[in-house]
């Protein structure tokens, strides 16, 4: 029942778990309502998020925090195409597992493996962002140069080990969702996965304490500060933790919800939407919150010409870069396009 079944197997699936009997109904379960919701938001958000990416990238920053970024961003998209592009069309057309059982398998591996993958990234990155504000976290020293090294080694064998023999979640056009058992009549036993139960248990409680220390330090260790860059920093990673940590407790809690107790599809669809949104959210955070990604997003997006024209200078280079013309001038006044203004052109003897 696992990936590495199926690659050793010339890509069989397990035919007691996985084989549709002759006699099988498809049902006539179809939404095209919210496959087309998940298709143009995926897009959307899909869009957005590859061009933080790019702009990760274009930073060039070797820290772990930019690295833990970028993997992050990585197993997001692959999450957006899967989770709403993917799922959208077979929401939309009602496409069920019995007609491309291989198909949904190697997808739902593929989506699990980003949940798992993405879970501990987030972890990670919670707890070097609580290194970064507070030098004597106990945990500070995996970020050093050579043990970050190390976890980053760690976590490929955890991606590789969870791609390889986790048991799938499979998509149901039924709940619009993930679920466990491909409910073609066998046994929902089989479909047990004690994997998920202890991942969404593990980030559910790690996150929501990382982040609960992360806002707690910040708020009593600089509650009196009269410094406004601070006070804003502050708040920004406050926000950040509080919106990753909500998606991610959320969607966890959800399926694991899902995974004891007979739901009803509004469970369903609604854990589906905290997935996609948990996927999708920090694209909003890096465009909204951190000055850098977002700077370099706008420069990709809107040529120099047309930023000069309004005088919207990005970045310390470009205003700089005017404040150097105005002195090669023998002036210190710029209007709003960047161009030297004479004070002769409006004052004569």
């Amino acid at each position: 029942m696992t990936m590495f079944y199926v690659i050793t197997h010339n890509f069989e699936l397990w035919p007691d778990a996985y084989e549709c009997s002759g006699n099988y109904i498809v049902p006539e379960a179809r939404w095209p309502k919210f496959g087309i919701f998940m298709g143009v938001s995926g897009t959307c958000f899909l869009i957005l998020y590859f061009l933080c990416f790019i702009a990760i990238i274009k930073i060039k920053s070797t820290a772990p925090t930019y690295q833990l970024m970028f993997l992050i961003a990585i197993f997001d998209m692959m999450a957006l195409i899967i989770g709403s592009l993917i799922f959208g069309y077979l929401t939309y057309h009602g496409i069920f597992f019995c007609q491309y059982p291989l198909f949904f398998f190697i997808t739902g591996v593929l989506a699990l493996v980003s949940w798992f993958s993405n879970c501990v990234l987030c972890v990670l990155l919670a707890m070097e962002r609580c290194s970064e504000v507070d030098p004597k976290f106990f945990l500070s020293f995996l970020f050093g140069k050579w043990q970050f090294s190390i976890v980053r080694s760690v976590f490929f064998a955890y991606a590789i080990i969870a791609l390889l023999f986790s048991k799938p979640a499979v998509f149901s056009p039924v709940y619009s969702s993930l679920i466990y058992d491909p409910l073609i009549g066998k046994d929902p036993n089989l479909y047990t996965n004690p994997w998920i139960v202890y991942n969404n248990s593990f980030v559910a409680i790690t996150n929501t304490t990382l982040y609960f220390y992360l806002c707690y330090y910040l708020l009593v260790k600089y509650r009196y500060s009269t410094s406004m860059w601070l006070y804003k920093s502050n708040r920004q990673i406050i926000l950040q933790g509080v919106l990753l940590c909500l998606f991610h407790s959320v969607t966890a809690a959800i399926y694991e919800y899902m995974l004891f107790v007979s739901s009803a599809l509004e469970i369903g669809i609604a854990g589906h939407v905290a997935w996609q949104a948990n996927c999708s959210c920090l694209s909003v955070v890096y465009l909204t919150l951190n000055r850098t990604i977002r700077n370099t997003v706008v420069k990709m997006v809107i040529p120099k010409s047309i930023r000069a024209k309004y005088g919207w200078h990005i970045g310390v280079e470009e205003h700089l870069a005017v404040e150097q013309a105005a002195e090669s001038n023998g002036i210190s006044l710029v209007n709003a396009s960047a161009a030297p203004v004479k004070y002769n052109n409006f004052f004569v003897n």
